[in-house]
Parts: C-alpha cells; sequence; structure tokens
C-alpha cells in the first residue's frame, strides 16, 4: 500500500504531516513522492488567507481525479469544508491534529509490506499544541483549531528524544502560540524547554511563533530560556500593527509598548538573537498614519525578518465585517513600501556578519548544489556545495543578502 502526504501553510501543518507520515509508516504504508503512485493521498490544507484558501480547493480538484482514495486535514476540514466537498464528494474529512481519527480511518483500507524505509531530512518537527487562547478578530484558524489543547510533556519529551538520537539535528517546536503552551494544562514554555534541554544528544531547538500576549506572563523565565546553549537565538514575535487602536479592534491583547519591551528584555540577555515579526497591511479601518506607524517601527526595532500580509477578510471572523475597507491599490502600495524597508534594514543586519567566522549546522539541501545552514542565531548560511546533513561545519561569511548570508567553509 502507498500514499502520499502534501501540506500546506504554517509550521505546525507540516509537523502534523510528519506525524501522519510516521503513522502510515508504522501501518506498513510507503510514502511516495507523487500522487499518481500512491493508493491514498493525505492533503493537509490551509485557509489562512483567501488567496491561499482558492489554491487549495483546486488542488483538493486535482488531486480527488488523481487518486483512488483523498483523506483532507488541516484547518480546511473544519472551516471550509462545504466548499471542499462540492470539489471532491468522496473524500474523507478528518480534523487537525486529530490522529487518532486518521489512523482508525487508514486501518481500514488495509495494512502495507513495510518495504521502504522512510527517510527524513536532518531536521524535525515537534508539535507541542493546537489551537490557542486568542480572540483575534481576523483569525479563521482560531475557528478551524479551537481551543488550546497542549500535548502532555512526556508525549513531547519523547518525540524529541527520538529525533535527536539520529544525531546533531534542527528540532522544531511548533504551535499557533508556543508562549501559551502549559497554560490550559498548568505548565509552560520555559520549564517544557528546560526539561528537554536535559535530552542527552546534540541538537537545537527551535522554538516557532509566540503571541506578546502569552509572553508576557512568564517574560524573565522566557529571557532566560534563550540562553540555554540547545535552544536556536531565534524569538518570532508577530506585531500585526504598531497602532495600539488597531490591535485593540484586532483584539490581541497587548500594545506595541509591550512588544518593544519584550524584544528589548531578550535583546539585553541575548545580543545576537534574531527578530521575526508580522505585519497585517490594510486591515479595516488603517489610516496612512497607523501605515507610518508600521514603517516607523521597523526602523526603531530593525527585526531580521518581517513578514507581510495584506488583509484577507475569511468567512466567520468579526473582522470580515468590519468597516473602512482599505482599498486593494493602497493596500498593496503600503505592502510595497514596508516590504523595500524590510528588505533593507534586514540587509544592514544580515551585513553586519561578513567577514565573521561562525560555527554552523547543516540541515538542508539548496538550490544547484548548494547546502543551507544555521548558526546558533537561526542565520541561515548558504555554502555553494553540496555537503552531507547534521553535521557541524565552520564557515567565514563572504556575503550578505537580505534573507540569507553567503558562507565559505573554513578548513580547521
Amino acid at each position: 500500500m502507498k500514499a502520499y502526504v502534501e501540506a500546506y501553510g504554517c509550521t505546525l501543518n507540516f509537523g502534523e504531516s510528519r506525524e501522519i507520515e510516521d503513522m502510515l509508516v508504522e501501518k506498513g504504508w510507503d510514502i511516495v513522492p507523487n500522487p499518481g503512485e500512491s493508493d491514498l493521498a493525505v492533503l493537509a490544507t490551509c485557509v489562512v488567507i483567501e488567496t491561499t484558501e482558492r489554491a487549495m480547493l483546486k488542488r483538493v480538484a486535482e488531486l480527488s481525479k488523481a487518486v483512488p482514495r483523498l483523506v483532507i486535514t488541516g484547518c480546511m476540514a473544519t472551516a471550509c469544508r462545504e466548499k471542499a466537498q462540492r470539489l471532491a464528494p468522496s473524500a474523507m474529512f478528518v480534523a487537525p491534529s486529530d490522529l487518532e481519527s486518521l489512523s482508525k480511518m487508514v486501518e481500514s483500507y488495509g495494512h502495507g509490506s513495510k518495504s521502504n524505509e522512510w527517510i527524513r531530512e536532518s531536521y524535525s518537527i515537534v508539535p507541542i499544541a493546537t489551537g490557542c487562547r486568542g480572540a483575534c478578530s481576523y483569525c479563521i484558524t482560531r475557528l478551524a483549531r479551537g481551543e488550546l489543547k497542549s500535548r502532555p510533556q512526556a508525549r513531547i519529551f519523547e518525540a524529541v528524544k527520538r529525533a535527536a538520537k539520529s544525531g546533531p539535528r534542527e528540532i522544531q517546536l511548533t504551535a499557533q502560540d508556543t508562549a501559551a503552551y502549559g497554560s490550559d494544562i498548568g505548565s509552560n514554555l520555559p520549564a517544557l524547554v528546560e526539561v528537554l534541554c536535559s535530552i542527552p544528544f546534540d541538537f537545537r531547538l527551535r522554538v516557532g511563533m509566540m503571541n506578546p500576549k502569552s509572553a508576557l506572563p512568564i517574560l524573565d523565565s522566557l529571557v532566560e530560556m534563550y540562553a540555554e546553549k540547545k535552544v536556536f537565538k531565534f524569538l518570532h514575535l508577530p506585531l500585526q500593527s504598531a497602532s495600539d487602536r488597531l490591535l485593540g479592534h484586532m483584539q490581541r491583547g497587548y500594545g506595541v509598548d509591550d512588544f518593544r519591551s519584550i524584544i528589548r528584555r531578550v535583546r539585553e540577555r541575548v545580543p545576537l538573537v534574531t527578530i521575526s515579526t508580522d505585519l497585517i497591511v490594510g486591515y479595516p479601518g488603517e489610516s496612512q498614519e497607523d501605515h507610518g506607524d508600521n514603517l516607523s517601527i521597523i526602523s526603531e526595532m530593525k527585526p531580521d525578518i518581517v513578514n507581510v500580509t495584506r488583509f484577507s477578510p475569511r468567512p466567520g471572523t468579526e473582522a470580515a465585517e468590519a468597516e473602512g475597507r482599505v482599498v486593494g491599490w493602497r493596500a498593496k502600495d503600503r505592502s510595497r513600501e514596508i516590504t523595500t524597508l524590510r528588505f533593507k534594514v534586514s540587509l544592514e543586519r544580515n551585513s553586519s556578519w561578513v567577514d565573521k567566522e561562525l560555527n554552523v549546522l547543516s540541515t538542508e539541501q539548496g538550490k544547484n548544489s548548494s547546502t543551507i545552514m544555521r548558526s546558533d542565531e537561526y542565520k541561515q548560511v548558504v555554502v555553494p556545495e553540496c555537503l552531507p546533513l547534521g553535521r557541524y561545519y565552520r564557515v567565514r561569511i563572504v556575503e550578505a543578502t537580505p534573507t540569507y548570508l553567503v558562507g565559505a567553509r573554513v578548513d580547521r
């Protein structure tokens, strides 16, 4: 029996799709690289914005014609099921993160022969929770995944331990809001990471996106968490808007000064930390002054990465009905202006690494026989050689771009 798994969207979706692959392999299924070879295809969908939803519906239609059995999971399975059912009436639907139901469904299809060994890249993704405790007015993912459900610490510990056994590797801890982890089960993220760092193997943890609202109550221990040797110095802290007024409409639960405070505290403890943030452009009611505030916060706080998304009204959310919609051309112009500034700031920050020597971990094969590596600060370093993965190298940075560094191997 052969299975094909395809995922889109956030790291949590990709982490859950890998768990699906592992489950299928345990049941004797072979994972194949294209759907045409498969007896079963699993599509992990994303509907975070309208253009993504349209792409997912197109893919649903394509796969429903190409495979004998199709299972649709991810956010479309709960948030927009009717639309997908019209295109693939024979498809089965499984709610995101419901691995147990999918496992039972797969068992009804039969077992395979375990003829192939499943080989992964040299990084792993470990989901630590699904759902969230937020009430963001624009977010369809909250509607799709529901309330926060943190995984037991013991389950996460075993997953990280299994991944770490395979040698030096990057392990990504992922959730909709990692800083909210444990608040429903009497624990917290720094306590989890402390336990994971005690695992006696060589690995690095990349902690995923966290809401500032959830980070504030645990800030003291969060700052110390980033000083751990096994934790990448990488903080993904979405701001979404530099306007307190709009943050209130978004129901984000924090202010711009809270965002500033978190970044400053982490930078005091870990000066070279890589900061990633997100901005929504063209949110209903966004004024030219609000747009100016977005530009100012980038110039002031100088994040290394800014993910810019134009507002997309999602069905069932409060923001979809909000007044003051920003016309498309204006939102597009603002997005371009922010992106231009973001790349300027990113290039300035990345240029400061040129001529420095770094220890880096090889994690992925890149394009044109290159290798993608990560520094302790989670800087992406591209080395123009095809090198073994899961190993450390000493490199000298010879070039900087807005999105990555170029390194040359130093033989020592």
